[in-house]
């Protein structure tokens, strides 16, 4: 375990201002979800199996858009590919603050899904470009600790502007910095294909057989862990709020997630810090399991203390996802294979959320952490127990993943 290769990252201006501009812009994404929630339930005095609803039609929404996009940045680039989603944020968010009906929203937060600005498939696509392929374990771990870090301070922020503005006041100005955010983007402008050599083979997009080499079953079941990794997360984000507003201790949010997201960033630092990898399909067994108990706590301090497991294994299990993805995937569809891995989390999302909200809504706070445990616990093993089967196992393109491991 070595954390030299943070210093090497850092020296780079280029990683350097990529992952300061993906702090700044990850911290109203981060926010908006629990807003979200907060607004259905108190401003429009529903139940949370209906925030689950209109959680999952963003999410929906966000499923269909990042494949879209993420095509859209391999053909035209980043900043034409953007454009849209600056436009359809500024004025869905107002729009979205405005409603009063969870009906109504549910419409208008698929809208916000469909064109969310794609960050997480910017950031790694250019990561991916930028960083020599044996640093992009570091490269991406160091981005899921910026996102941490920014998970930190979003919904602290977001249950202080609540509190202090209201739901509605603090979506619209949630939407005002994720413009921001979309703009300062734009102008940086990062790269998302690397300058071929004269010598290097063209891949032609009229060939079929070119669109679809990269998809092979082990990037299908990296897509299934991925949704699973959402569903846990979906569920301890919803069973947070649930447990706190049942403790009448809401303002206390920014303990509870600011723990959650402190020991995933320690977890991601770790990660990025090894010399080989782990597999996902393990990290997402043990996140699972370690999120299936924490319903149990009775206050928020314990709730804060049972969180940080489950927390120190978020990080790294979507590191390493995306760390496989960018190995097994040719860059000239990698951009798209992001997009889909961004679907595969956002439709993970999209699927929990009401199951996880009428678990809620039926038992208590503890129903959301122990349905989404149980869930992403069965996703794993099936992951696990189809890559037994000799014809999905890793080819010869996949064998120095493989190799790296089995050490």
């Amino acid at each position: 375990m070595a954390f030299s290769g943070y210093a090497q990252l850092w020296a780079d201006r280029r990683v350097r201002a990529l992952l300061i501009a993906a702090f700044f812009a990850r911290i109203p994404a981060m926010t908006a979800p629990l807003v979200l929630t907060l607004f259905v339930v108190r401003e429009l005095d529903a139940k949370f199996v209906m925030a689950g609803v209109v959680a999952a039609a963003s999410t929906v929404g966000a499923g269909i858009g990042a494949p879209w996009r993420g095509r859209l940045i391999d053909r035209l680039g980043m900043r034409r590919a953007i454009i849209p989603s600056i436009v359809a944020v500024a004025v869905l968010y107002p729009l979205a603050a405005m409603t009063t009906s969870p009906l109504v929203l549910a419409p208008i937060a698929f809208g916000m899904g469909l064109f969310l600005i794609p960050i997480f498939s910017i950031v790694r696509l250019s990561l991916s470009v930028m960083v020599p392929q044996e640093q992009h374990r570091t490269a991406f771990a160091a981005d899921s600790v910026i996102a941490e870090a920014g998970f930190i301070i979003g919904p602290a922020v977001g249950g202080l502007l609540v509190i202090q503005a209201g739901a509605d006041v603090s979506l619209a100005l949630i939407g005002a910095c994720e413009v921001v955010a979309g703009l300062i983007f734009w102008r940086l402008d990062p790269p998302t294909k690397s300058v071929p050599s004269p010598d290097a083979p063209q891949v032609d997009d009229t060939v079929p057989s070119a669109r679809v080499t990269w998809v092979s079953s082990q990037v299908l079941f990296l897509f299934l862990i991925s949704a699973g990794t959402m569903i846990a997360l979906i569920s301890t984000d919803l069973g947070i709020v649930a447990e706190l507003d049942d403790l009448d201790h809401v303002g206390s949010v920014g303990i509870v997630f600011g723990a959650w997201g402190l020991a995933s960033l320690v977890g991601g630092l770790l990660y990025g810090a090894l010399d080989f990898s782990v597999r996902p399909t393990w990290l997402l067994l043990a996140l699972g399991v370690t999120l299936m108990p924490v319903g149990l706590a009775d206050s928020v301090w314990v709730l804060a203390l049972c969180v940080v497991p489950t927390g120190f294994l978020c990080a790294p299990t979507m590191s390493a996802a995306s760390e496989w993805i960018a190995k097994l995937v040719p860059e000239q569809r990698r951009g798209e294979a992001m997009g889909w891995q961004g679907t595969a989390f956002t439709m993970g999302g999209a699927a929990s959320s009401p199951v996880v909200g009428a678990a809620i809504d039926g038992v208590g706070p503890w129903g959301g952490f122990l349905v989404g445990g149980s869930i992403a616990t069965a996703i794993a093993l099936v992951a696990f127990g189809g890559q037994l089967v000799p014809r999905w196992r890793p080819d010869e393109v996949d064998r120095s993943v493989s190799a790296e491991t089995s050490r």
